[in-house]
């Protein structure tokens, strides 16, 4: 079951979070490389999770009429 938005946005900020309580100088300046490296990663697991959640609701969609269609001809 994919994530919700909310459940990605509070991922990322916990980890953020996480990661500043670690090392204080994590947030220095405003986008430190490993800032941006942990935001850059969460967004293409996101974008890949979309994908695939879209390709699996393509592929239910394909087969509904399929299936009706059987059962007319049958």
């Amino acid at each position: 079951m994919a994530r919700t938005p909310e459940e990605w946005g509070a991922l990322l900020g916990t980890t953020l979070t996480r990661m500043q309580a670690t090392d204080p100088s994590f947030m220095l300046p405003a986008m430190s490389p490993d800032c941006c490296r942990i935001i850059t990663e969460t967004i293409a697991v996101i974008v890949a999770e979309a994908r695939s959640q879209g390709r699996d609701d393509a592929l239910r969609g394909l087969r509904r009429p399929v299936v009706a269609l059987d059962r007319l001809c049958a």
